[in-house]
């Protein structure tokens, strides 16, 4: 069944579907699913393995206290080829599939997020995942080979002046008659920054006849005027060597440019800030960027050479990354994905270990409703999570998946954030404590404190989560709405009834009414973008991080009940209650949504007022009124650095 078979584009992305007002349920209900085979055995072995290192060579809570990794962890990794998980064995990699590194990230987030971080940097965003797109010559020569050696990867993106900005301070000129280039500037929030053996670094490069372009240039750390100053301390993910670069006339060869604009690179603007900002680079440090314009992503070439490339590099079958853009949105998704998940899964664990042989007046704790109801919910949250990412790390079989990709960040990242607060709330009827003071009076040592802030960091981490909204909000319109002929919602008035689709019928009612809220939202994009231009569709940053929202809650909810429908008709109705609970809660968080995109887009919108006021100084001073402001402690970055 679809909800519009006679104009349904097979080529269009499920969540872009959506937003031109259609289910696509025979596309979806082919669900993607692990099979058995070599690849399975592979990842099951690298889990295996991996699961066995950590818990012989790291003490989260050890890290946890010193906020450091331990000494010689990353040579262990190197050597068991955790560094190289996708890399085919040629390179002395692993060879497996994007789902497989996923679980293996997920087993080490499940013992130190940390950890997981540091090995997801250098595999979604080192230097060797530019390895399938790169054409043949001297670059690829030398990724491949420093690749080889078993080397700590990055990119290095963000700057103080804010990611957010299409300009770059960090400049490379030409010298030696263009034979070198020498780059000049500082980086911030750099994930593997401090310990990155090769990384990429953007700078804007000036050439002689006056021209500037943001580029991407290859850089070696052990260069000289390469500086690693100092190391971040954000509030959470303590241990991550997440650092502050300086470059001063680092001086490359002309050859270690990549030979792509930036427009391939930068992932504009749905994709730029969440894949080439804060995430390329791995840092957390948020950008909000709220001046930032509305261009329209473009698509790149360059799947010939990387199915090639793929193919010596041992890849899947069918993965072939598109275009620079698509693969920097999977390795913000290697990032996010993997940790959310597991730290979703230990909430559920943790949930269930404490409610057991807990008794509240005599009875059981896990007895009483609102205890089941929020432990279901988080159940339901995992089962979200786990099925968006079974999804998008499959879905490229079957056509574009870099929406769903970027969708998923937040997808992932607030489901995991609600199951962390649900289960710290949970948890605090035995003390708001840290996992070493409870060890200390023998309480169970569930490190809740330390999972809250990671999770809220992954909210941050590849672009901070109401920005993605709007990012992805903005390539929906402008592939659907924007340009050509924008969809025809008349023809969508009508829907087969959704007999045989292996749901229950609560999980009926939910299809049918996933079918009402795709045409809402496409009315809505009518009603916003026909006749206007996109500068001033984007100019209304509320309606666009709101209809980002919805439609994030829209796909996740139809990939949720898609899964549990295909397993059903399988002969596993199992799944089917989680599904329903997972889109009863996704329903309440859209009823919440709606009414925000009803502001009239020519009124002077209701915050207006304030928030002049507030920022002129002109009036509400009387709100800080009796509290200290003043900073007790004062920057001092050379200080820092020592």
């Amino acid at each position: 069944m679809t909800s519009s078979p006679s104009s349904t584009e097979p080529s269009r992305s499920p969540l872009h579907e959506l937003y031109s007002g259609r289910v696509p349920w025979q596309r979806l209900t082919s669900f993607p699913e692990p099979a058995p085979g070599p690849d399975r055995e592979r990842g099951d072995a690298a889990v295996a393995a991996l699961a066995g290192l950590l818990r012989e060579r790291v003490d989260p809570e050890e890290v946890e206290r010193t906020g450091r990794l331990p000494e010689g962890l990353m040579a262990a990794l190197g050597e068991g080829g955790f560094l190289k998980l996708t890399t085919g064995p040629e390179l002395g990699g692993l060879g497996l599939t994007p789902y497989h590194a996923f679980r293996v990230l997920e087993v080490a987030a499940s013992r130190c997020t940390p950890v997981a971080f540091s090995l997801a940097i250098t595999n979604g965003f080192g230097s060797g995942s530019y390895l399938p797109l790169l054409p043949e010559g001297p670059l690829k020569e030398l990724i491949a080979g420093r690749v080889r050696d078993g080397i700590v990867s990055t990119g290095a993106d963000a700057e103080a002046i804010g990611t957010a900005n299409e300009r770059r301070a960090t400049t490379a000129v030409p010298v030696d008659d263009g034979k070198f280039y020498e780059i000049t500037g500082e980086k911030v929030f750099i994930g593997n920054g401090t310990v990155a053996d090769l990384m990429d670094v953007s700078a804007t490069v000036r050439e002689p006849d006056g021209r500037e372009e943001v580029r991407l240039l290859f850089v070696d750390s052990r260069a000289e005027g390469f500086q690693a100053l100092d190391r971040h301390e954000f509030m959470g993910l303590r241990g991550a060597e997440i650092g502050r670069l300086r470059l001063d006339r680092v001086r490359v060869p002309a050859f270690h440019l990549l030979d792509e604009s930036e427009e391939s690179w930068r992932m504009r603007p749905a994709e730029r800030e969440a894949g080439s900002g804060p995430a390329h680079g791995a840092g957390t440090g948020a950008e909000t960027g709220a001046e930032a314009g509305g261009s329209v992503p473009k698509a790149e070439t360059g799947a010939e050479r990387g199915a090639e490339a793929g193919a010596e590099q041992g890849a899947e079958p069918g993965f072939v990354p598109t275009d620079f853009g698509q693969l920097a949105s999977l390795g913000r998704i290697l990032v996010i994905g993997p940790a959310s998940l597991a730290l979703a899964r230990l909430c559920l664990h943790w949930s269930r270990e404490f409610v057991r042989g807990r008794v509240i007046d005599g009875r059981g704790l896990g007895e009483y409703e609102e205890i089941r109801r929020r432990i279901a919910e988080t159940a339901a949250d995992v089962y979200t999570v786990d099925t968006v990412m079974t999804w998008v790390l499959h879905a490229h079989r079957s056509g574009d998946n870099q929406p769903e990709l970027t969708a998923a960040k937040n997808l992932t990242s607030l489901a995991c954030w609600r199951t962390v607060d649900r289960t710290v709330s949970l948890l605090g009827g035995e003390g708001y404590e840290t996992a070493a003071s409870k060890a200390r009076r023998g309480a169970q040592p569930f490190p809740v404190e330390r999972a809250f802030r990671d999770a809220r960091a992954l909210r941050v981490a590849g672009g901070v989560d109401f920005m993605v909204d709007r990012w992805s909000a903005e390539a929906a319109l402008s592939t659907c709405w924007l340009t050509g002929d924008p969809p025809d919602i008349t023809l969508l008035d009508g829907m087969p009834a959704p007999d045989g689709t292996g749901l229950s019928p609560a999980g009926r009612e939910h299809l049918e009414f996933l079918h009402r809220q795709a045409q809402e939202l496409a009315a809505t994009c009518a009603r916003l973008s026909v006749g206007r231009s996109p500068e001033e569709v984007f100019r209304q940053q509320r309606h666009t991080t709101v209809l980002g929202r919805v439609g994030t809650e829209l796909l996740g909810m139809a990939l949720v009940l898609a899964r549990a429908a295909a397993r059903a008709r399988q002969g596993d109705p199992a799944e089917l209650p989680l599904a329903d609970l997972a889109c009863a809660t996704a329903r309440l968080r859209l009823a919440a949504l709606w009414p925000r995109l009803a502001e009239p887009t020519a009124a002077e919108p209701a915050f207006a007022a304030p928030a002049t006021a507030w920022l002129d100084g002109t009036g509400l001073d009387f709100l800080v009124r009796d509290v200290v402001t003043d900073l007790p402690y004062t920057a001092s970055p050379e200080k820092d650095a020592r």
